[in-house]
């Protein structure tokens, strides 16, 4: 299944689809394609009821951060 390089997520019956985008190529598709995991896994908690209550309430913060073997930085995903 392919995804609009914009997308965030693509489901199809409540199971996540790989986010890749197919217009790209080489670093640039892997890259992408981290990116897009991260904001999946990042957006999961939201359907917890529970947690999105925290959320809501300024208890809880869900971030998205991924981790660079060249440089050995993590760098936010918004």
């Amino acid at each position: 299944m392919e995804i609009d390089a914009g997308s965030d997520a693509v489901c199809a019956a409540g199971r996540p689809q790989p986010a890749i985008d197919r217009t790209l190529r080489g670093a640039a598709r892997i890259d992408a394609a981290i990116t897009a995991n991260v904001r999946l896994v990042r957006s999961r908690p939201g359907a917890e009821p529970e947690l999105a209550a925290r959320v809501a309430a300024g208890r809880l913060s869900v971030v998205g951060a991924r981790y660079e073997l060249t440089s050995q930085r993590v760098r936010g995903i918004r």
